[in-house]
């Protein structure tokens, strides 16, 4: 498994920045897909014990990569925490953003189209105090408790 690991760290760095998105999304997602699809339960585990030891680009990538296929992890990690936990390692604030608009547009979608998504409400509030958990500074924490008091009024 440590190939396996070391090929996903050297195409993420030779991902390129400037590159179009949909390179990136159809690639570099189904490369780790197949390469998550040979993998055993354990063997999954322990991939992603070693993705939240990584650094914030890798992480960043893999929570992605789990957004955009929903793809679902065969092992003890249900794929919405990682998502949640590879979130909450990144110490930069865009990110934090990016996961807010992600969790609120899951339950718009989920109340206004009544799609069938892989996160539901207590799924997304649950993750949402992960985050919370997670968090070092009171103005994120505050944002956050007001997403869940605003869902607790919509749902």
């Amino acid at each position: 498994m440590k190939d396996e690991l070391l090929q996903i760290k050297n195409y993420i760095d030779n991902i390129d920045d400037h590159g179009t998105s949909e390179n990136f999304e159809y690639g570099f997602c189904a490369f780790l897909q197949n390469i998550l699809d040979t993998f055993t339960a354990k063997q999954q585990d322990d991939f992603v014990k070693q993705v939240f030891k990584s650094e914030d680009s890798y992480l960043y990538f893999i929570a992605w990569f789990l957004d955009f296929t929903n793809y679902t992890l065969k092992g003890k990690f249900q794929s919405s925490y990682v998502f949640c936990q590879c979130f909450s390692k990144i110490g930069r604030v865009e990110y934090l953003r990016y996961l807010y608009d992600n969790l609120e547009f899951h339950l718009i979608r989920r109340k206004l189209f009544k799609d069938d998504l892989i996160l539901s409400f207590h799924d997304i509030v649950n993750n949402l105090y992960l985050l919370i958990n997670h968090l070092q500074d009171e103005k994120s924490i505050d944002f956050c408790l007001k997403i869940i008091e605003n869902l607790d009024d919509q749902f």
